[in-house]
């Protein structure tokens, strides 16, 4: 939970910035290299050094409306390839970010 914390006190421009590094601690082993991007009405989330695991969040918002959902990417095991949270057609991607777990 201090992990996720921390990821809404950076906001959502230094996710989009491209990387995020999380130090890396005896007590929380988590991902030490990560990455992001918006692509194909989703919001992809990606970490290659570390331990542990992360998965993509994204809120939705319906085009048209002030409402928003949250849609999750699976969870994904560090360098296997990107956790990709995907909203709907009729909906357009707002701020992501990634959940870490040890």
């Amino acid at each position: 939970m201090k992990i996720m914390k921390a990821f809404k006190a950076i906001g959502v421009s230094a996710l989009m910035a491209g990387a995020i590094l999380v130090p890396t601690t005896a007590a929380h082993a988590y991902p030490a290299s990560c990455s992001d991007l918006y692509r194909d009405n989703a919001y992809w989330y990606n970490c290659t050094k570390g331990t542990g695991s992360f998965q993509a969040v994204v809120r939705c918002y319906r085009i048209g409306h002030s409402t928003y959902t949250i849609r999750y990417g699976g969870w994904k095991g560090i360098g296997a390839g990107p956790s990709i949270a995907q909203c709907l057609s009729n909906e357009e991607t707002s701020s992501g970010y990634g959940v870490h777990r040890g």
